[in-house]
């Protein structure tokens, strides 16, 4: 798991050390290549991304035309764990 750094040095005041916030793990995070295809035989490939698998698959069927009911063909994992 990633965390969002602060800072890389901890500053000095007066020569004193300021403790700083503990880092807080980064949100998990999915992207996905996702296949899609019609009835009618057309296809439609979209980058989708979320915090599941599942999420990830919805936000990329988002982007698919309005024209069509579009049914998941596959999906790469591109990045996550």
């Amino acid at each position: 798991m990633s965390a969002i750094a602060i800072t890389e040095t901890p500053p000095l005041t007066n020569g004193q050390l300021i403790r700083l916030p503990m880092l807080r793990p980064a949100p998990e995070q999915r992207i996905l290549a996702v296949e899609f295809a019609s009835a009618e035989g057309r296809t439609w490939t979209a980058i989708g991304g979320g915090e599941t698998v599942a999420a990830a698959i919805a936000f990329a069927r988002e982007s698919c035309p309005d024209d069509t009911a579009w049914h998941l063909v596959d999906w790469n994992d591109l990045y996550g764990d």
